[in-house]
């Protein structure tokens, strides 16, 4: 798990992936461990259960899923097309303009 990385090298194909998630009370453990994931991930904190990253990561997600015992329900991965004002995020990520 200390090893996982997501694949940057690509050409960004300007879809943004959204991952949000809704983790109750009983599993705070597993929701900080996730959330802390996600930043070593490099994904960027949204919102406060709202990250986004430019980068094809669902196998990654789907690997913290159950590495951390979420579900689907849980847990959702969301593929955008746009998200209104990301003019900050491509400067976070370094993306050209569109």
């Amino acid at each position: 798990m200390d090893s996982l990385k997501i694949d940057t090298s690509k050409k960004w194909d300007k879809k943004w992936r959204i991952v949000i998630f809704d983790i109750t009370q009983l599993k705070t453990l597993q929701r900080n461990a996730f959330r802390s994931k996600l930043k070593d991930l490099d994904f960027y904190q949204l919102q406060k259960s709202v990250w986004v990253c430019p980068h094809k990561c669902s196998d990654e997600i789907n690997l913290l899923r159950d590495f951390f015992g979420l579900s689907k329900k849980d847990v959702r991965l969301i593929t955008a097309d746009d998200i209104e004002e990301d003019s900050f995020l491509r400067k976070v990520f370094k993306l050209n303009s569109r």
